[in-house]
C-alpha cells in the first residue's frame, strides 16, 4: 500500500483536478481570446476499467455465458454503427445533389436561354442565401455544438476529454442540416469533415440506444458490462473512421485516421473493431449510392455514383514517375507547406477577430449572410470578366485500351460543359463556370481527369485565389463545413496549374495527362494544412485506386508536413488550443527529462477515509470540484523528500468518482445492505451516472436531512480498488 502524499494519482478522470492549482491562475483570468488559454468547464472521461466489489461480485454470479454474449452485443453494436453511418452518408448526398442540381439548371437557363444577368444574380443569390440562413440558424438557436467540421471535438473526445453534447442526437440531426445547406449554398465547406463528426455522433447514439433498449429487460446483465466511457469511446472512434471510410471510400485510411489524429490509447483489439467498422460502412454506403443512382438518366451522376473510387480511376499512364522527378515531389511539398501554414495562421488571426468582436447570434447570422452573399456576386462576376471560352472537347482515340479508361471521364465532360455556354459561341464553354455550376466532388474528378487542354493557365489560377479566400472565410462561420475537399480542390487547381507550365515550357515531361501533379497538389496543400501523413497517404491510395503512387505521395505528404509544422500548428492543433481543451500534447517539450512529479503536482489533495459520516461526505462534495477524490485509510502523518516536506494524507485504498458519489447520497444506497439481491440495482444505477453525467449538472449541491448526518458509509464496496498512480520521483 502506497502513501497518498507521497504519490500523485494520474487517473484519467482525476488528471484535471490534480493540475487544478497550477491552472487556476489560467483559469481565474477571463479569456484574452488568445491561444494561450485552458478552460476549466471540461472534465476527462472515465477511461480506467471500474473494479469493485460490486463488479467482481456480478462477474462471479453471472459466468462465462454473460461474457460471451457480452463480446456478441459489441460486434452488434459496430455492426450497426457502420450501417447507421454509411446510411447517413447516402441522405446526406443525396439531397445535397437533389437540390445542386436544381440550382445549376435554374442557373444555366438564366445564363444561357434567358441571358438574363439580373435575373440570375438574384437566383444565384437566393441559392446562397437561404440555405445559408437556415444552417446558420439552426446552429445559432438550436445546437451550437455542432458548429464547424467537429474533428477537433472528436480529437479531444477520442484523447480523453469529455465534451459535452458529443453523443445528443439533437446535435446530430443539426449537423446534418446545416452540413447539406452549406454544400448547397457553395459555400467554401464541404461535408467530408463533418461526415467523421457525424460518424463518431452516431457511434456514440448507437451505443447509448443499446444501452437504454437493454436497460429494462433480461438482457441488462449483458449489456452492464458494455457500459462505460471506455467502451463508448472505442465505438466513437469506429464511428469517425466509418464516417472518413464513407466520405473517401476509404476503409483503412480511416482506421489509421482515427489511430493518427485521434486515439491516444490504441490496443490490436480496437484496431480490428474499427477496421470492422470502416470496412462495413464503406461498401454500405457505395451500395445505397448505386441503388438510388442506377436509374439515373444523367450519365455523369451515374458514373460517379458506381465508382467505387473517390477521385477516379488513375490508370498507369498517369501516375507512371521517374526518379528525376523527386525535386518536383519535394518542391510541391514545401509549396503546400507554406500555402497551409499561411491558411492556418489566416484562420488563426480571423478566429480571433471573430471571438473579439462577433459575438452576439444577431452579428453571427449577418455574418454568414454577407459571406453567402460575397460567395454568390464573386462567381457571378468572375464568370462574367473572365469569359474564357473552350472549344468542346471530343473524344478520339485510337488505343482501345486508352479509350476504355477515359471514354467515361470524357464523356461526362462533354455532357456537362456542354450547358455552360455563357456567352460563348456554338460549340464553345465557358471554363471557370464549370467549377461553380458543379459540385465539389465533380469538380476534383475533373481536376484529375480532365484532358490538359480542358482549362488554360488564368481561369484556374482565378478559380485557385477566390477559392482560398472562400475557404477561409467559410471555416469558422456558425455552420456545419468540412476543409477536405476545399483544400483538395485549392492545391488540385495549383497542382493542374504547374503541370500546365511544365508541359508547355518543358515539354514531353509529363505527357498529355496533368492528373499526377494535381493529385499532388492535392495531397500537398491538405497534408500543409491538417499535418496528417500516414492516413493520409492511405486515403489518397485508396481512392484513386492505384498503389503505384505511395512513394511520391509519401514524399509530399511528408515534406508538407515538415515544412507546415516549422512555422504553424496544424489546423485542428489550433482550433483545440482556441476552444481552452485541456488537450495535453503527444510529446514533452525539449529539455525536460530532468522534471519530475514533484516539481508539478499539487500536494493539497481532498481525500476521502473509506469509512466516514454522510454529513462529513455532503460537505466535501459542497466544498470541492473535484472529479474524483482518492478513498484512504486515514492517517495523518508528514513524508520528507528533497528537503521538501509533503502531508501525507492516509494509505491509498481505491479512487472513487463524484458522479458515483451523487448516485449513492441520492438513491440512499448507504441504507440497504450489499447483499446478492441487490448488488445489481446499485452497480446499474452507478453505470448509469457514468454515461450520463455530461447531459447534468454535475456539480450539483447535495442535501440530506439532519438525521441522516450522523450514519456512517463503508465506500470500499463502491470505490475502484485498483487505480493508477505515478511514484514522486517519476519521470516525465
Amino acid at each position: 500500500m502506497s502513501r497518498v502524499g507521497c504519490m500523485n494519482n494520474i487517473r484519467e478522470g482525476s488528471s484535471l483536478s490534480t493540475i487544478s492549482n497550477t491552472l487556476s491562475a489560467v483559469n481565474s483570468k477571463p479569456r484574452s481570446n488568445s491561444i494561450n488559454y485552458v478552460s476549466s468547464d471540461y472534465e476527462s472521461l472515465d477511461y480506467d476499467h471500474y473494479e469493485s466489489e460490486l463488479t467482481v461480485r456480478e462477474e462471479k454470479l453471472n459466468g462465462y455465458k454473460t461474457v460471451v454474449a457480452s463480446n456478441v452485443i459489441r460486434w452488434l453494436i459496430y455492426f450497426s454503427i457502420a450501417i447507421c453511418t454509411a446510411a447517413v452518408g447516402i441522405f446526406i448526398d443525396t439531397v445535397i445533389e437533389y437540390f445542386c442540381n436544381w440550382k445549376f439548371q435554374s442557373i444555366r437557363n438564366c445564363i444561357d436561354v434567358k441571358h438574363s444577368t439580373v435575373e440570375c444574380l438574384i437566383i444565384w443569390i437566393l441559392f446562397t442565401v437561404i440555405p445559408t440562413i437556415v444552417g446558420c440558424c439552426v446552429v445559432l438557436f438550436m445546437e451550437p455544438s455542432a458548429a464547424g467540421s467537429g474533428i477537433p471535438f472528436v480529437i479531444s473526445y477520442l484523447n480523453g476529454i469529455r465534451i459535452p453534447r458529443m453523443t445528443a442526437v439533437r446535435c446530430l440531426l443539426v449537423k446534418v442540416i446545416s452540413v447539406v445547406c452549406v454544400c448547397i449554398a457553395g459555400l467554401g465547406g464541404g461535408k467530408e469533415g463533418p461526415l467523421i463528426h457525424i460518424g463518431a455522433m452516431v457511434g456514440g447514439s448507437v451505443v447509448e440506444a443499446w444501452w437504454k433498449g437493454f436497460r429494462n429487460g433480461p438482457g441488462r446483465k449483458v449489456i452492464g458490462p458494455l457500459q462505460n466511457d471506455r467502451e463508448r469511446r472505442d465505438m466513437m472512434a469506429a464511428g469517425a473512421a466509418a464516417g472518413l471510410s464513407a466520405a473517401f471510400g476509404s476503409p483503412v485510411g480511416g482506421t489509421l485516421m482515427s489511430l493518427e489524429e485521434g486515439t491516444s490509447f490504441w490496443s490490436s483489439s480496437l484496431m480490428w473493431k474499427v477496421f470492422f467498422c470502416a470496412a462495413i460502412a464503406f461498401p454500405t454506403y457505395n451500395a445505397g449510392k448505386n441503388v438510388l443512382f442506377s436509374n439515373n438518366t444523367n450519365p455523369s451522376e451515374s458514373v460517379h455514383s458506381k465508382s467505387i473510387y473517390f477521385f477516379g480511376k488513375f490508370n498507369e499512364n498517369t501516375i507512371y514517375f521517374s526518379y528525376s522527378e523527386f525535386p518536383i515531389f519535394i518542391m510541391f511539398g514545401i509549396f503546400g507547406g507554406l500555402l497551409g501554414a499561411l491558411f492556418v495562421n489566416i484562420n488563426y488571426h480571423l478566429s480571433i477577430f471573430r471571438m473579439k468582436h462577433i459575438i452576439s447570434n444577431r452579428k453571427k447570422l449577418m455574418e454568414s449572410v454577407f459571406v453567402a452573399m460575397f460567395v454568390a456576386i464573386i462567381n457571378l462576376t468572375s464568370m462574367i470578366l473572365l469569359n474564357n471560352c473552350q472549344t468542346k472537347l471530343e473524344i478520339s482515340s485510337s488505343n482501345v485500351v486508352q479509350f476504355y479508361i477515359i471514354v467515361i471521364m470524357k464523356t461526362a465532360f462533354t455532357f456537362m460543359i456542354g450547358l455552360l455556354q455563357m456567352h460563348c459561341p456554338t460549340d464553345s464553354y465557358n471554363e471557370i463556370s464549370s467549377f461553380w455550376l458543379r459540385t465539389q466532388e465533380e469538380s476534383i474528378k475533373s481536376l484529375f481527369h480532365y484532358p490538359i487542354e480542358a482549362y488554360s493557365l488564368v481561369p484556374l489560377l482565378v478559380y485557385c485565389v477566390i477559392y482560398f479566400i472562400l475557404t477561409e472565410l467559410t471555416v469558422g462561420l456558425n455552420m456545419s463545413a468540412g476543409l477536405f475537399l476545399p483544400s483538395l480542390l485549392i492545391g488540385a487547381a495549383w497542382g493542374r496549374i504547374t503541370s500546365i507550365v511544365i508541359h508547355y515550357y518543358f515539354p514531353g515531361t509529363i505527357g498529355d495527362d496533368p492528373g499526377k501533379y494535381a493529385l499532388l497538389g492535392a495531397a500537398a496543400q491538405l497534408g500543409g494544412i491538417v499535418r496528417a501523413t500516414i492516413s493520409l497517404t492511405v486515403v489518397f491510395i485508396e481512392a484513386t485506386g492505384n498503389v503505384q503512387f505511395l512513394l511520391p505521395l509519401m514524399i509530399t505528404l511528408f515534406t508538407a508536413k515538415w515544412t507546415g509544422d516549422f512555422f504553424t500548428d496544424g489546423i485542428y492543433e489550433m482550433q483545440i488550443k482556441l476552444s481552452g481543451v485541456p488537450l495535453l500534447v503527444s510529446e514533452p517539450p525539449p529539455l525536460t527529462s530532468d522534471i519530475t512529479t514533484e516539481d508539478f503536482m499539487s500536494d493539497t489533495v481532498c481525500a476521502i477515509p473509506h469509512i466516514l459520516m454522510i454529513g462529513k461526505l455532503v460537505d466535501i462534495l459542497n466544498t470541492t470540484k473535484h472529479n474524483g477524490f482518492p478513498v484512504v485509510a486515514s492517517k495523518v502523518c508528514f513524508c520528507r523528500t528533497r528537503n521538501i516536506e509533503h502531508k501525507c494524507y492516509g494509505l491509498l485504498k481505491g479512487f472513487i468518482l463524484r458522479s458515483q458519489l451523487n448516485v449513492i447520497l441520492e438513491h440512499n444506497l448507504y441504507l440497504t445492505p450489499l447483499h446478492d439481491e441487490n448488488y445489481c440495482t446499485k452497480l446499474e444505477l452507478l453505470r448509469k451516472s457514468t454515461y450520463t453525467c455530461h447531459d447534468t449538472q454535475q456539480f450539483q449541491r447535495l442535501k440530506v436531512d439532519e438525521d441522516e448526518r450522523s450514519i456512517v458509509i463503508d465506500l470500499q464496496p463502491y470505490m475502484s480498488s485498483a487505480p493508477y498512480i505515478v511514484r514522486l520521483y517519476g519521470l516525465e
